[in-house]
C-alpha cells in the first residue's frame, strides 16, 4: 500500500496549476449546494467517478469550498504514474488485492477516527458518465463498521459540453447523511442504499443542465476566453 506524505508547500504551489488546468479546459465550472458545507466534522465525501479530472477536483473543492483536512482513496496504478498525488493526500488500494483492499480500508477508517476526511470513489474505476446504475463496492460499508460519528456527504460530477468551445463542469454537494441512517443495516443494504442516493443525485443534476435550470448554481471558476469570443472582440473592435 502507497501512503500519503502531504506536503503544505506542495500543495500552496499546486493549487494555482490546477485552477490554470481547470481554466484551460472548462469554460465554466458551476457549483450548486444542497446544504451549507461549513461544518468540519469527519466527513466521507463519496463521489462519482467518470473522468481522470475527478482526483484533481477534488483537491480543487476542498481547497476553493470545503477547507477539510482530507484525504483521498486511489488506484495504486493511478498513484505509481502520478505520484505527486501523494503530497495531496492520495493513499493507494489495489482492488486485485484482497490483503491490500483491507489495508487501505482499515487506514481510512483510521484517518476519520483522527477527526480527518476521506474521499471515496465506491465505483472503483472509471465508468462512462450516462451508465447506469451505479455500481458501488462494499468499501464505505466496511468504513462506517469501524468508526463513530461519522458524516456521509453525496459529491456529483457532470461534464458537458453546452454553447461554448470548451466543455463545462456541474458540481452538485449533496445533503449531509449522518452514520446513524445506516445503522443496524447489512452491508449490502448500506451499499445499495449509497447506490441509490448518489445515482438520484447525479440524475438530479443532469435535468437541472440539461433544462437549464442553472439560477441556483454559483460559478466557482471561469475558464480562459474562447476562440469564439476573441474573434467576437476582434469584430466589434474593428467596426468601431
Amino acid at each position: 500500500m502507497l501512503y500519503p506524505k502531504k506536503s503544505e508547500r506542495f500543495e500552496r504551489l499546486f493549487y494555482p496549476f490546477v485552477i490554470h488546468q481547470l481554466k484551460k479546459h472548462f469554460y465554466k465550472v458551476y457549483l450548486y449546494e444542497e446544504e451549507n458545507t461549513l461544518k468540519k466534522d469527519p466527513t466521507i465525501f463519496v463521489a462519482n467517478h467518470s473522468s481522470w479530472w475527478d482526483g484533481l477536483l477534488c483537491f480543487y473543492l476542498n481547497k476553493a469550498k470545503l477547507q477539510h483536512d482530507s484525504y483521498a482513496m486511489m488506484s495504486e496504478q493511478g498513484m505509481t504514474d502520478f505520484s505527486f498525488f501523494k503530497k495531496i493526500g492520495a493513499f493507494s488500494i489495489n482492488p486485485s488485492s484482497p490483503k491490500h483492499i483491507l489495508q487501505s480500508l482499515q487506514f481510512a477508517a483510521k484517518l476519520l477516527n483522527d477527526r480527518k476526511s476521506v474521499w471515496i470513489f465506491p465505483q472503483g474505476k472509471e465508468e462512462h458518465l450516462e451508465k447506469r446504475p451505479l455500481q458501488f463496492s462494499k468499501g464505505v460499508s466496511y468504513i462506517l463498521d469501524h468508526t463513530q460519528d461519522v458524516t456521509i456527504i453525496p459529491i456529483t460530477f457532470y461534464y458537458t459540453f453546452r454553447h461554448d468551445q470548451r466543455p463545462e463542469l456541474f458540481i452538485m454537494i449533496g445533503k449531509s447523511i449522518p452514520q446513524s441512517t445506516f445503522l443496524d443495516q447489512s452491508r449490502d443494504k448500506i451499499t445499495s442504499n449509497l447506490e441509490t442516493m448518489v445515482t438520484k443525485q447525479l440524475d438530479a443534476l443532469r435535468e437541472k443542465v440539461t433544462k437549464e435550470e442553472l439560477d441556483s448554481f454559483d460559478v466557482l471558476l471561469e475558464g480562459h476566453k474562447t476562440m469564439s469570443e476573441w474573434l467576437t472582440w476582434w469584430k466589434v473592435k474593428v467596426k468601431r
